[in-house]
């Protein structure tokens, strides 16, 4: 008798989805079963959404102080600090602001310094846009026939059944959810790399010189001692034993030479 309930269930979710949509593809109809020329034609009638991200690269007086002010160039145009790290000669910044802010903030931080290269990219994101919304809706109208089954149900093991699938067609809508937000969030907001480094690392003439000159000596001294660090046991083992053969010699050369008179 109870198997006959469950049939008799299964028959009204099909029937409910037939009426929908003219066919299912199992009880009630899963996200994504929606005709592909549907999905095709809804990205071509749909407003374009496009994720914008930039490269910057500056070089500055002081990395550590204009950080403070790239930064604050992102709060004024309402957007804010993603990522910071660096020391004193190199800070590299990750900055989300407002896309259709982007090229002005992009103009105001490369006056904060030298550019010394600056990039833009663009990536299409439309199309999963508008297939992550028809999963969406096939998904919260899959749902919402599971809850009237649901509500039909009047034994222990239709309610188990059902509230399996339920849980399971839920848990599959809030990850669509959460990638639909995700997708907005890449849209709304552009990412901002920007990479602060100190003048004289990167710059010409002579004080450029002097610091990368100092920067080569101090290397090539930190090398040649490395080097005689590793060489010294090898040397102290090797000169033991000649030291003992130089004092054998000179022992027998004075046993052999006769006493003066």
């Amino acid at each position: 008798m109870g198997a006959g309930r469950v049939a008799g269930l299964v028959l009204a979710g099909a029937l409910l989805v037939g009426c929908s949509s003219g066919g299912v593809v199992d009880t009630v109809g899963r996200a994504g079963s929606a005709p592909a020329e549907v999905a095709s034609a809804e990205v071509v009638d749909a407003e374009r959404r496009v994720v914008r991200s930039a490269e910057l690269e500056l070089a500055v007086d002081d990395p550590a102080g204009t950080a403070g002010a790239v930064r604050r160039a992102g709060e004024r145009s309402g957007g804010h600090l993603a990522r910071e790290r660096g020391d004193a000669d190199r800070v590299r910044l990750s900055l989300r602001v407002p896309a259709e802010r982007l090229d002005a903030v992009l103009a105001e931080l490369s006056g904060l310094g030298r550019v010394l290269s600056r990039s833009t990219s663009t990536e299409d994101v439309t199309e999963q846009v508008v297939d992550t919304g028809s999963r969406l809706e096939s998904q919260r109208a899959s749902v919402r026939r599971l809850r009237e089954l649901l509500d039909r149900a009047t034994t222990v093991a239709e309610v188990v059944q059902v509230e399996a699938e339920l849980t399971e067609r839920e848990t599959e809508l809030e990850a669509l959810e959460r990638r639909r937000a995700a997708l907005a969030d890449r849209v709304a907001m552009a990412e901002v790399d920007v990479v602060l480094e100190r003048s004289a690392a990167r710059g010409a003439g002579f004080l450029a010189g002097v610091t990368t000159g100092l920067h080569s000596l101090g290397g090539a001294g930190s090398l040649l001692l490395t080097w005689l660090g590793v060489a010294l046991p090898y040397v102290v083992l090797l000169a033991l034993p000649a030291a003992a053969g130089v004092l054998l010699v000179r022992r027998r050369r004075r046993a052999r030479t006769p006493p003066l008179g």
